[in-house]
Parts: C-alpha cells; sequence; structure tokens
C-alpha cells in the first residue's frame, strides 16, 4: 500500500510514472536495502521509514532536487558513494570509462593512474576495488568535492592507495603515470538552458560547463599538457559527450597520440575515447 502511496506522490506533482517507480526503488534499495523481490516474499517498512520515504519523496517533488543529492548517496559501479552540491552524480556511462581502464591497466604490472577532475572519486576508487594493484592520484579544483572523494575512499577501505589533492588540472601534479584518466566538463554554457531543471539547478557547474562552444576545451587543455605526465607507451582516457569525438581525434592526431579508438555506449553515441602516448 505505501509503494502506491509514494508514487501517488509523483503522479500528483506530474512526474512520469517510470521515473516515479525508478526513484522509489532506487531509495528503498539505497537507503534499507530492500528490493521489489524483498516485499514479495513479505517484508515491510517500518512507520519511521515510510515517513522517512515519505518527506524525502515530498522533498524532490516540490523542489526538483535530484534524489541522489536529497538522500546524500548515489550507486556507481554497484557501489554506494557520498554525493552531494559539489560534486556531480555518477552516471552509468562512466561505467564504460572505468570498464576500458580497466583493460588498460593488465598492460602494466602495477598501473599508477591520475584521474582528472576526481568530484566523488568514482573512478579512482572503482578501479582500486577492482584491481588491487592500482595506485591512483586523484585531482580536482573544488576542496569541496576533494572531501568528498577522500570520504568515499574512507567508506570503502582504500584511502590507502588513492591521493587525493588539489589541482587546475595538471598545475599541482609531478608524478607519471601510465593512464590519465578523466570525465571532464563538456557541456557548452550556451546549451545550460536546454539541460533537465536537476542537472542546471543542482549539479555543480564547475563540473558540467565549459566556456567554448564545442565543449572541448578542456580535452585541449589535458591533451596538449598531458605528455610532460605519461609514461612510455601511456594512455589518455577520455570520457566524451555527443559529436565531440572528431574534434577531439584530431587534437590527439595532432598532438602525435596514436592507437586511438572509440568505444559506443548503449545508445549508440560515442562515449569514450582512448589514446596512446
Amino acid at each position: 500500500m505505501y509503494r502506491k502511496n509514494f508514487l501517488d506522490i509523483y503522479i500528483k506533482n506530474n512526474f512520469d510514472f517510470d521515473m516515479a517507480k525508478s526513484e522509489i526503488d532506487f531509495a528503498i534499495d539505497i537507503l534499507f536495502n530492500y528490493s521489489y523481490k524483498d516485499f514479495i516474499l513479505g517484508k515491510t517498512l517500518t512507520n519511521w521509514q515510510i515517513d522517512k520515504l515519505n518527506n524525502i519523496f515530498e522533498q524532490r517533488c516540490k523542489t526538483n532536487k535530484p534524489i541522489q543529492q536529497i538522500i546524500g548517496m548515489a550507486y556507481f559501479y554497484g557501489y554506494k558513494f557520498f554525493v552531494n552540491e559539489y560534486t556531480l552524480i555518477p552516471r552509468p556511462e562512466t561505467e564504460l570509462l572505468v570498464n576500458e581502464v580497466l583493460k588498460l591497466s593488465d598492460n602494466f604490472v602495477n598501473a599508477k593512474i591520475l584521474d582528472i577532475g576526481t568530484g566523488t572519486g568514482c573512478i579512482p576508487i572503482t578501479l582500486a576495488l577492482k584491481n588491487k594493484n592500482i595506485i591512483s592520484d586523484a585531482v580536482d579544483i573544488s576542496l569541496e568535492a576533494l572531501e568528498t572523494s577522500k570520504k568515499n575512499a574512507l567508506f570503502h577501505n582504500i584511502h590507502n592507495r588513492i591521493h587525493f589533492f588539489k589541482s587546475d588540472l595538471f598545475n599541482n601534479v609531478k608524478d607519471k603515470y601510465n593512464i590519465i584518466v578523466s570525465n571532464p566538463p563538456y557541456i557548452p554554457l550556451k546549451d545550460k538552458e536546454s539541460l533537465q531543471i536537476e542537472v542546471k539547478n543542482f549539479e555543480p557547474p564547475l563540473a558540467l560547463f565549459t566556456k567554448d562552444d564545442m565543449g572541448i576545451e578542456f580535452y585541449e587543455k589535458i591533451i596538449t599538457c598531458a605528455y610532460k605526465y605519461l609514461s612510455d607507451n601511456g594512455f589518455l582516457a577520455f570520457e566524451i559527450g555527443i559529436n565531440q569525438s572528431k574534434s577531439i581525434i584530431n587534437i590527439l592526431k595532432d598532438n602525435k597520440y596514436n592507437d586511438i579508438q572509440i568505444f559506443k555506449d548503449d545508445n549508440n553515441i560515442d562515449r569514450v575515447i582512448i589514446a596512446k602516448n
């Protein structure tokens, strides 16, 4: 019965039914570790759990604030991560980037990786959880985001394998790495008004927007400097936006990178690009 009541909160506020169902299932799962199957088998929610969820769903529908930010957690690669207004909410598309970087790491005995613009830390933390031989540095320009990434690393007990520090791209980076990975901002600021309310009003602009009209300024900045920080036969790995692959390939070629590969997401969109030093 309470599931119907939760749905009613969304429906009366003109939210899509499938989105409502997905968010309700997400909230119950991430907060209480209950799945839909658990309810079929007879599990129930307590009154305080129902009240907590009612408050969450009411806030979600009244403010349009992403439910992950209201709860303070999101899933990425099956793992829980703390999120807030200073960090981009991890997307499923970024899991493709992690998959490809994991494959690249097999080329090295003890892969050393730099993550630029780490946000929640979901990329280096997941890499460390999936491959015990990976050691990472992770940088961000936002101190608040770095505090969140450190909290996530501690939560997953791999804080001793990732060094988080503030850096505007490579400004404070000193070492060399086998792989440099980044999911940088790639949405032109001019496109802001076309985005969902949840994104444009609540997620951190530093993690989303570029000043150029093509959304490629950070790729160019990283690519033109990365050779100083890559080991021999090292790799660059990026998540990219829609219709950006050709421009980024040209920048890579102009900077003498080779073995350039493109990987498509589940919607057949070019989403990850990898190149060799």
